[in-house]
């Protein structure tokens, strides 16, 4: 199947959550039930890393913001709010820019506002220190580089009570019902979906905000109890937007935390619940 999606909510307006690398959709259950009165939101995986079909050829940004575009299509939906978190994000901030008037809103979960760094270590692992020749030979080669993708698989991961509560302390999640649900629901990435990957490596996503005329929020983890380097540069990236067009609110924690801190909810609601069409960016 080209789409692979969960529907939750029967609200009057659409809205697309789309997760970050790994994940299914259904890792935004929590925020669509939020949101379930007021929008039917479709969680749908990332191609080639979820289950359904993946991207082909040299894949960018562009391929991946026409990805979503293809699906409103197919829904004849006139446009959609979207939510995003990490690869997500950036799929729904190209969306925004490359077809800005098919995006009602957006919001940003812990992306968008800085590039990958020309290393990623911290992300990739000792990968990280490869991705340069690695994106190169794919932009090179293209498809042929990475191979071609397996059949999907549609069944869940199976995983022990040991295994499940080590990734979600490593991760620092809360323990509950939908990140259970969640991770059993994992992908691995196949040769179309690590293509997408080196298309967000090669983003230029700081340049991509600032021409956004969309109304956006970004909700970024302020690293609390991390490096306090690590603490400054997130800052450092987000004060650059500073009184310009995105609203920007700290949440207390990492990349995932829209998922543990209970405040994001409210943010987001208020966000999308506002009369205001462009918010005042905030920094805190």
């Amino acid at each position: 199947m080209k789409y692979f999606v969960e529907v939750v909510g029967s609200g009057p307006s659409p809205l697309i959550f789309l997760p970050g690398t790994g994940w299914g959709g259904n890792v935004g259950q929590s925020i669509a039930e939020a949101l379930s009165n007021s929008y039917t939101v479709h969680m749908i995986d990332l191609p080639g890393i979820g289950r359904g079909e993946g991207l082909s050829g040299r894949i960018s940004m562009k391929d991946a913001a026409g990805w979503v575009k293809g699906y409103m299509d197919e829904q004849g939906w006139k446009s959609a709010t979207i939510i995003g978190h990490s690869l997500g994000g950036a799929i729904g901030l190209s969306t925004a820019s490359f077809h800005p008037d098919r995006v009602d809103k957006l919001v940003l979960l812990d992306i968008g506002f800085a590039r990958i760094e020309r290393f990623p270590v911290s992300m990739f692992g000792t990968t990280g220190y490869f991705l340069p020749i690695i994106s190169g030979l794919h932009r090179l080669f293209g498809s042929r580089f990475l191979g071609q993708d397996g059949e999907k698989k549609t069944d869940s991961n199976v995983k022990t009570e040991e295994e499940m509560v080590s990734l979600i302390s490593s991760l620092e999640l809360n323990d509950d019902a939908f990140i259970r649900k969640a991770i059993l629901s994992m992908q691995e990435a196949s040769p179309s979906g690590i293509g997408l990957l080196l298309a967000l490596y090669r983003y230029h996503m700081p340049k991509a905000m600032k021409g956004l005329s969309t109304p956006t929020l970004v909700l970024y983890g302020n690293r609390e109890g991390k490096d306090s380097r690590i603490q400054r540069r997130i800052l450092r990236q987000v004060s650059k937007y500073q009184n310009q067009h995105p609203s920007f609110k700290a949440l207390v924690g990492g990349h995932y935390a829209h998922m543990s801190d209970d405040r994001s909810i409210g943010y987001i609601r208020d966000f999308l619940f506002t009369s205001e069409q462009v918010q005042k960016s905030e920094i805190r």
